[in-house]
């Protein structure tokens, strides 16, 4: 899945966003393409990180995959 196809325009700008926030990125960004990125396996959902976020709060989160296709794709 290196080379996914699926993983362009808007897609890679979500995964981007999600690899420059390792504490979490919201989960009001990106939400179609980060649910796409999720069925893809490359973006997951913990528990928020970020400093001010609600006990409850939950994130994206780049998955062990997500990091190793930015590899590939590079940073931008």
């Amino acid at each position: 899945m290196a080379n996914d196809p699926a993983v362009r325009g808007r897609a890679l700008e979500a995964l981007r966003a999600a690899a420059m926030n390792p504490l979490g990125l919201r989960l009001s960004a990106h939400p179609k393409s980060m649910r796409a990125l999720v069925v893809l396996g490359y973006i997951g959902v913990r528990p928020a990180q970020y400093p001010g976020r609600r006990r409850d709060e939950r994130a994206w989160f780049l998955t062990d995959s997500g990091h190793e296709l930015l590899k590939v794709l590079g940073p931008g």
